[in-house]
């Protein structure tokens, strides 16, 4: 039985990494581009984790106070687990795509409720390997520790997302159940969510710019994170102060909370399932006039409705423009120099403005994933009497519309930083060109790395090359804007030459779009 479950975890863990890192079907002919594209993840990923890492650690080591280090990225590796696989939940141990296939195996449920957690506990082992190897690396420079600092950390870690992973299910199949029995839980969840990051942002800017005061708040959070999970404090006794009981402790209660957690998905396994992936019943059928309307309004509409039905959709392509509202508000009721840092001189505040815009704007991108997550409902689309531009430009327009309201935010940026009526209008027309370059450039991204087979949301929306590539290099692009501000003197005229090259690359990727995205259209599949 053990290896028939951990045969079928390799064949299912391969299906995961191979729909996060795909390219169209590539992995089906070149399995070396999938090894490449995973290893280089890997990489990119630690080497920014080690560098927050060791800038986070050096400017501790200044107040004496490097210990903190190991305890705070545990308890931020933990809190991101538990944010990221409550999303996870549904599609990889409830309401999985291939649930029916899986389930007509010659394995017992024991055995696929198994493979199921080791699944996802392979996912949550990636991503902490990748926070907590780097923390380590950063601590043995700047802290020098024993031998023992590594093999217990290295011990510890492997325990270290169980607790977490048991929280986080607990939550996302509550969400998940109510999804299913209530016609508008999903909004709900949605504003739940972004509030909980709002408030989250909305803290950061109260606090000063000063070490000490970062030190103290580091330690306060420490604290209290220690009275809220009190694992932390055992990781930190037993990784750090070579407390073996401490160890001990951690790995035994994580192990029993995993193993009790283990016993009843396997109790409701079948039930759930059952639940989540029949629907909701008790609708009545209300007698309606029927609507019509032409074709880019009723794609653009399919289009909205598909966004705001999707948590993660909304949370990972959104929350840009939530935090670029946020900081115009904020910049109303908190001096700017507290944000932006004393060393700022103030009649340079007002410049930055811009170049927030259009990181903020460059984070919002639907289009990304909008024809991945067709699915297998690809041929419908397909089928549609419409031409492949409308389409796209259905998809474009559900960006834009979450995008082009932030051209209020800019407005009130622009006042709330006293910067002068021409660079106030700089920075709207900065949305504007931004919103349409990562609507377009998303989308052709897209088309290139289409992935059809994904078993969870997550995977296209987060987690797929198309997503990372338009992400990390849209915000990329934004480098070429502020290395404009050091070429040209005058800030004004630097910020109108990034936008008229925006438009220039707008209209050049819109007629690249049109031609070639209609002959893509035709061999998707």
């Amino acid at each position: 039985m053990t290896k028939k479950v951990m045969r079928l975890v390799g064949v299912q863990l391969w299906a995961v990494l191979g729909d996060m890192l795909s390219i169209g079907n590539l992995k089906k002919k070149k399995p070396k581009a999938l090894y490449l594209g995973i290893g280089f993840f890997i990489i990119l990923m630690s080497a920014v984790s080690f560098f927050y890492s060791f800038m986070i650690g050096n400017g501790l080591l200044m107040f004496d106070s490097i210990e903190i280090l190991p305890s705070m990225m545990m308890s931020v590796t933990c809190i991101v687990l538990l944010m990221t696989t409550v999303f996870k939940i549904k599609g990889t141990i409830f309401g999985f795509k291939d649930y029916d296939m899986v389930m007509s195996l010659p394995i017992s449920t024991g055995g696929i409720v198994a493979s199921r957690l080791l699944i996802l506990y392979a996912m949550n082992m990636l991503f902490v390997t990748m926070l907590i190897v780097p923390m380590m690396l950063a601590y043995g420079i700047l802290a020098s520790p024993s031998v023992h600092f590594y093999v217990l950390g290295f011990i510890a870690m492997l325990f270290l997302p169980l607790v977490p992973i048991v929280i986080a299910s607990f939550i996302g199949t509550i969400i998940a159940y109510l999804a299913s029995k209530f016609r508008y839980s999903n909004l709900l969840n949605i504003f739940f969510t972004m509030g909980l990051l709002a408030l989250f942002v909305g803290l950061s800017f109260t606090v000063e710019d000063n070490g000490e005061e970062l030190v103290d708040m580091s330690r306060n959070l420490t604290a209290q994170i220690y009275s809220f999970y009190p694992l932390a404090k055992l990781y930190t006794m037993g990784v750090v102060d070579y407390d073996l009981v401490s160890l001990g402790l951690f790995i035994g209660i994580s192990t029993l909370a995993f193993f009790l957690y283990t016993v009843v998905v396997k109790m409701v396994f079948k039930k759930m399932n059952t639940v989540m992936m029949t629907g909701r019943a008790g609708v009545k059928y209300k007698h309606r006039h029927l609507k019509t309307a032409s074709p880019i309004k009723a794609l653009y509409s399919k289009e909205m409705k598909r966004y705001f039905s999707s948590t993660v959709y909304v949370l990972n392509t959104g929350f840009g423009i939530v935090m670029l509202t946020l900081a115009a508000i904020a910049l109303f009721f908190v001096d700017a120099q507290t944000v932006f840092g004393s060393e700022l001189p103030a009649n340079m505040i007002a410049l930055v403005g811009p170049t927030l815009i259009s990181f903020c704007v460059m984070m919002c991108c639907t289009t990304m994933a909008s024809i991945s997550l067709e699915g297998k409902n690809l041929w419908i689309l397909k089928s549609l009497p419409v031409e492949p531009k409308t389409i796209y430009l259905a998809k474009i327009a559900v960006n834009l519309t979450i995008i082009l309201p932030a051209t209020i935010d800019a407005v009130l940026l622009g006042i709330a930083l006293k910067a002068d009526l021409l660079l106030i209008l700089l920075m709207v027309l900065l949305v504007v060109v931004c919103g349409v370059f990562i609507s377009i450039y998303g989308l052709l991204i897209n088309l290139h790395m289409p992935n059809f087979n994904w078993s969870n949301e997550a995977m296209v929306v987060k987690q797929s090359a198309a997503s990372m590539i338009t992400v990390f290099s849209g915000m990329g692009v934004v480098i070429i804007q502020y290395a404009l501000m050091f070429l040209i003197p005058k800030i004004q005229i630097a910020y109108l030459c990034y936008i008229l090259i925006m438009v220039v690359i707008d209209a050049g990727m819109y007629a690249y779009l049109m031609s070639y995205g209609k002959k893509r259209f035709a061999t998707l599949n």
